[in-house]
């Protein structure tokens, strides 16, 4: 049997598609997280802006 008969490199195939999907899948979960906190940020300041203006 060689090294790379068909079976290896099936599971290589496999293994290297599962670890594609979890590195890009982790990246655009960071991406909505940060998007996340920037509108709650946008959120909070508008608030804020809001009710300094309304008590005056």
């Amino acid at each position: 049997m060689s090294f790379l008969d068909s079976d290896t490199i099936l599971y290589i195939i496999i293994i290297v598609v599962f670890l594609a999907f979890f590195l890009w899948n982790g990246n655009r979960t960071k991406k909505n997280r940060e998007l996340k906190k920037n509108r709650n940020f946008r959120n909070r300041y508008n608030e804020r802006k809001r009710n300094k203006f309304c008590r005056y």
